[in-house]
Parts: C-alpha cells; sequence; structure tokens
C-alpha cells in the first residue's frame, strides 16, 4: 500500500504543479515504483492469495469475501496495467520533449486513488469477513478427523 501512497503522491503532483521538469520527474519515478514494486507485488498478492485459499478452510470461492477480493485484486492489476500503465507512458512521453502537460496527468491522478480506495477496501473485507458463505458453498462435516467448520476460522491451540 505504501508505493501506491506514493504514486497517488506522484501523480497529484505530476497533475498540478506548474514545473516541466518536476512533472517528468514524478512520471519516471512512477514508472520505476511500478516496475520494481508495485508489479511484482501485486502478483505476489495474487498468488499468495490464491494458494492461502486452496489450503485453508475459507476456500477460493465459499465465501463472499473471498471472491470479492480476489475479483478486486485481479481488477486493480488489470486497470493498473492498461489503464494506468498506459498513462504513465503517455505522460512520459508527452513531457519528454516539451514542457507541454500530459492530457492523462488527472486520470491518472484520480486512478491512483481509486487503487488506494480498493487496497483499503480490500483491508477492510480481509478484517471483517462480511456478507457470509456463497450459496454454492459446500459444508465440510465436523469430526476429529476433519479440518474446522469453514463458517469459523480456525482455532487457535493454546500454546503448551
Amino acid at each position: 500500500m505504501g508505493a501506491g501512497a506514493a504514486n497517488v503522491v506522484l501523480a497529484l503532483t505530476a497533475a498540478y504543479t506548474p514545473a516541466a521538469d518536476v512533472r517528468r520527474v514524478c512520471y519516471v519515478m512512477i514508472e520505476q515504483i511500478d516496475v520494481f514494486v508495485v508489479i511484482p507485488l501485486a502478483f505476489a498478492a495474487l498468488i499468495s492469495g490464491v494458494l492461502l485459499c486452496l489450503v485453508t478452510p475459507w476456500g477460493l470461492t465459499g465465501y463472499w469475501w473471498v471472491l470479492a477480493k480476489l475479483v478486486l485484486t485481479v481488477a486493480v492489476i488489470v486497470f493498473s496495467t492498461f489503464g494506468l500503465g498506459v498513462w504513465v507512458e503517455e505522460s512520459i512521453m508527452a513531457t519528454a520533449a516539451s514542457t507541454a502537460d500530459s492530457e492523462v496527468a488527472r486520470p491518472l491522478a484520480y486512478g491512483a486513488v481509486v487503487n488506494i480506495v480498493a487496497f483499503l477496501f480490500m483491508t477492510w473485507v480481509s478484517v471483517v469477513k462480511p456478507w457470509g458463505r456463497a450459496p454454492w458453498a459446500r459444508t465440510r462435516p465436523r469430526g476429529p478427523d476433519r479440518s474446522p467448520s469453514p463458517t469459523q476460522p480456525p482455532a487457535r491451540s493454546a500454546p503448551g
């Protein structure tokens, strides 16, 4: 979330500063943050989230909150790649040869804000776990040799 917040600050700075050299540096910094931090961590979050769902009682599609996070994670990756990423490249090209402002400066800034809102929402969903089970979710029988019921998170054992 920190890299996303840095992108918001940089994009807003680039969108509203009158200094052409500051705009260009902001866009180049956004590109570097995206390449070295945001993109690898976005895919790491997606992969680790899917793997954790497959090995825990929550499952991948048994609960609305898990499904919402999965869909939103994929949506943010797609939006960041085909929306924000393209706008960053266009902004770098627009500011490279002239003092002109990028035509997509403000959509880029507000798109970065939308990503932060999505991250905060996904964090809230992870903590609160709203909406209950999906109607197609199977209930697992409980027993001494079975895992905990997926309606409840796994119990933590006392240290000992």
